[in-house]
């Protein structure tokens, strides 16, 4: 189950007119990106939930179901927010999800791009033989800043939370879970880490699988710059561009620099003697003659006047506000 209902409120005016799942992830959509991943580890059903903006996700899941044989996409659709846990249980209940005896569910976030081995998670999850098995990695880097930290035994079974910055495994969203886990899911409105997850560690049932495979989150639109820069640098993710059908490519005139073409989005121009420096422009950007833009995302359809200075900021609504 991929979770993609959330309207991405932290992510400010870049979700306001798409769901987060939607936003290009160096030149294609993240969920795209994410169900290539899934179908080429050998998932072949996945179940997406909706709320926010559904009607940007839903072309991403026909394409998908059309370009990728064999992946069948289930939709549940959420009139309300019900968050990690309530979605898991609507979704639970309208497609039979943990009901399979013939092997575990995969739960991940819609706003994230993993790159481990599945099929090394997998038989890590069955040799446990658990409940739960949770993506950790040992050596959590500054994407974990903020977020609360798995404590486990020296069996790798986990034990509690730390809290942010503590000591302890990061834990990327990422859960295999056996039908019997469902037992500890009351399915009310909120997060799977509050409702599942105390369960499980009370029944020492809840495992961590460390890896220290890249992973991608775009929960912030720093960390939206961070994970597209660092994707790229790493060479973790191929640098191709999905362009929609018609869609202008972005223009550099002479004398522009910091082409990039995987962090342009379609039908940007510029402008003469321009500078863009590990920055992302969203679809149909202007950037002015002799403007600078370093360290920022500038959001979709939106002009930088001629000379200005963009450094460190999201350029939205026609001003820059630090990221």
């Amino acid at each position: 189950m991929v979770f993609a209902a959330g309207r991405g409120e932290r992510m400010g005016p870049l979700t306001r007119d798409r769901a987060k799942p939607a936003l290009p992830f160096c030149g294609v959509p993240l969920l795209t990106r994410l169900l290539r991943w899934l179908a080429g580890a050998g998932v072949n059903e996945v179940v997406v939930n909706l709320h926010h903006h559904p009607e940007t996700l839903e072309p991403l899941l026909v394409s998908a179901e059309r370009r990728m044989p064999g992946l069948t996409i289930g939709r549940s659709p959420e009139p309300e927010l019900l968050g990690t846990s309530g979605g898991l249980s609507r979704a639970a209940a309208r497609f039979g999800l943990g009901s399979d005896p013939g092997g575990p569910l995969l739960v991940l976030n819609g706003d994230t791009l993993p790159t481990f081995d599945l099929g090394e998670m997998a038989r890590f999850h069955g040799a446990a033989g658990g409940e739960a098995t949770l993506l950790s990695d040992p050596q959590p880097g500054p994407e974990f800043r903020g977020e609360r930290r798995l404590e486990t035994g020296e069996d790798g079974v986990i034990t509690g939370l730390s809290g942010p910055g503590g000591p302890g495994l990061g834990f990327s969203g990422v859960w295999l879970l056996e039908p019997a886990a469902f037992r500890h899911l009351h399915g009310g409105p909120g997060g799977l880490s509050q409702d599942l997850l105390p369960g499980l560690i009370a029944a020492g049932t809840a495992v961590a699988f460390p890896s220290r495979a890249p992973w991608f989150e775009i929960g912030t639109p720093r960390r939206y710059l961070a994970a597209s820069l660092r994707a790229l640098e790493e060479g973790a993710i191929p640098e191709t561009r999905a362009r929609p059908a018609g869609a202008a490519r972005a223009r550099f005139p002479g004398g522009a620099e910091g082409r990039r073409p995987e962090l342009v989005g379609a039908g940007s121009l510029v402008g003469e003697g321009a500078r863009v420096e590990r920055s992302l422009l969203l679809e149909d950007v202007r950037i002015g003659t002799r403007a600078v833009v370093r360290e920022s995302i500038v959001a979709a359809a939106e002009t930088v006047p001629p000379g200005a200075r963009i450094e460190g900021a999201l350029f939205a609504g026609g001003a820059a506000t630090p990221l």
